[in-house]
């Protein structure tokens, strides 16, 4: 994995579980690799593994994204990777500071302006990863009531969010022709359950033994920042293309999208 040498890859959510295994392979293939995530502590730990300076954000709130997309810009010359993996199901009850419903801002919002801002650096030779969830294959949206969630549990809301990312990034891939790719890491030791409250530990004792470890589920993720196969917008899952959500193929309904979120996002890109 020679290919990777040298590059700066941005990991976000590189803290812990799939993200912090994917930043010690690239690491060891040696690239340049940027560990973003929320904890402090956590950050600084992998950063000190890596050799490099932590980037932490807290993508409930989108200054805190805008503020670390301006320390990335100011740091580096160039963005050869930015795999966008921080996402889940936050903790938080009620609307974020920015006004929006938490988990919709976390997996959707913060790693669309986050990439936006930092477009000026992966163009040319740059390329997206984005890391999705199975989930998105049973939701789906219409324009009528895509921000919906009386009536809809956490996982719901989590894997509309996914798709609409999905969407959006196909979208961003047409507009910008940068390289992009989204994948499924499997259903991971470190986060299972984590959106099923009381249970969650009883089902990660008894089920511990199916699921898959974190640098399991990071394989694709390096394999996709590596490979020389361009990247067309397409889902990957064990580091083979298939088939995703029928609608994320739907240009008409990404464009609408494109605009409802950059309208939700426009005042933190003026004068970036």
């Amino acid at each position: 994995m020679t290919l990777l040498k040298g590059k700066v890859i941005v990991v976000t959510g590189a803290s812990s579980g799939v993200g912090a295994a994917a930043a010690r392979k690239l690491f060891e293939c040696g690239a340049r690799v940027i560990p973003v995530g929320r904890s402090i502590g956590r950050t600084e730990k992998i950063a000190k593994e890596l050799g490099v300076k932590p980037y932490t954000a807290d993508f409930t709130n989108l200054n805190s994204v805008r503020s670390l997309a301006n320390q990335l810009l100011n740091d580096f010359s160039r963005i050869d990777v930015l795999a966008n993996n921080a996402g889940g199901i936050p903790t938080e009850s009620g609307l974020t500071v920015d006004g929006n419903e938490p988990i919709f801002q976390v997996n959707t919002l913060s790693p669309f302006l986050l990439t936006l801002m930092l477009t000026p650096h992966l163009e040319g030779n740059g390329r997206i990863v984005n890391t999705s969830s199975r989930s998105h294959k049973g939701a789906s949206l219409n324009k009528g009531d895509w921000q919906r969630t009386n009536g809809l549990r956490s996982h719901a809301i989590y894997a509309r969010s996914k798709l609409i990312t999905g969407m959006l990034f196909r979208e961003y891939h047409r507009r910008y022709s940068i390289e992009f790719a989204d994948f499924h890491p499997g259903i991971i030791s470190s986060d299972f359950g984590r959106y099923m409250g009381f249970y969650a530990n009883i089902l990660k004792t008894v089920f511990s033994p199916f699921l898959a470890t974190p640098e399991k589920g990071a394989e694709t993720l390096v394999y996709l920042a590596e490979t020389n196969t361009k990247l067309s917008g397409d889902y990957y899952v064990r580091k083979q293309k298939t088939q995703g959500n029928r609608m994320l193929d739907d240009p008409t309904l990404s464009a609408w999208l494109w605009e409802e979120c950059t309208q939700m996002i426009g005042k933190y890109l003026i004068n970036t």
